[in-house]
């Protein structure tokens, strides 16, 4: 069962320029929880991360995190306070190093971290969950396909220790054998109890694995409820789940 939040925002207002993206944006993560969020391109789902991540000022409005070393209000913290706190961002794009290595990407990824023994068990670790990136550990991370850059990225983010992970469109342009090698590791970080805040296209599969989940629409949640739940809901069947009245 998912123990008392880790993640806490109320009432968040986000603008870009002019453009008022996020508004009045509430919702929880609990400790060991999977949220999901899905809607339209340009809902604000990505827009939220960026705020959460220090990337993107808020208005207004308040995003805690609490974790067993206290709490941090991330809106008015550093982005490097907030990675070292644990809230650890996979963007979308990947956004890897390209001229370096594979091996020198993942290293990046621990830089906050001084423990080379929980260094090298962790890379390990993501060697395990994607064997193909220690076969390519040597060459640029540039001349990977499209889903071995994500599997890098999501591989550097877990070198952070996350305490609280945000996944933004983990599948975007792959293929599907690699989507569900991605949902595969996705489902085994959840059952290991990593806490995951996830924005995902393919809003069954996302649906499928999330504890609960939120509708944004317009910069605004419309609808709340259990990954199952909305799985059901005619509405969200409708417009997001390709399901004919």
């Amino acid at each position: 069962m998912p123990d008392a939040p880790i993640l806490q925002v109320s009432g968040l207002n986000v603008f870009r320029g002019a453009t008022h993206v996020l508004k009045d944006v509430s919702f929880e993560v609990a400790r060991g929880e999977l949220v999901a969020l899905i809607g339209a391109n340009g809902a604000g789902k990505s827009t939220t991360l960026l705020a959460l991540s220090g990337l993107l000022p808020a208005r207004s409005g308040t995003a805690r995190m609490t974790t067993d070393e206290g709490t941090i209000e991330l809106t008015r913290a550093s982005t490097e306070t907030i990675v070292r706190a644990g809230l650890i961002h996979c963007p979308e794009g990947r956004q890897i190093f390209q001229s370096l290595s594979v091996a020198d990407n993942l290293a990046l990824g621990a830089y906050a971290r001084t423990d080379k023994d929980w260094i090298a068990q962790t890379t390990e670790e993501v060697y395990r969950l994607f064997p193909i990136l220690r076969e390519r550990e040597k060459i640029p991370a540039g001349a990977l396909s499209g889903g071995e850059q994500m599997m890098l990225a999501m591989g550097r983010a877990l070198l952070g220790a996350p305490k609280l992970l945000l996944l933004d469109e983990p599948s975007l342009g792959l293929a599907p054998k690699v989507i569900d090698t991605i949902f595969d590791v996705i489902a085994e970080l959840k059952a290991r109890g990593v806490t995951i805040l996830l924005i995902e296209q393919n809003a069954a599969m996302a649906l499928e694995i999330a504890d609960r989940a939120h509708v944004m629409e317009h910069g605004r949640i419309t609808l709340s409820g259990t990954g199952a739940s909305l799985m059901e809901n005619d509405r969200v069947r409708q417009a997001y789940l390709g399901v004919s009245a």
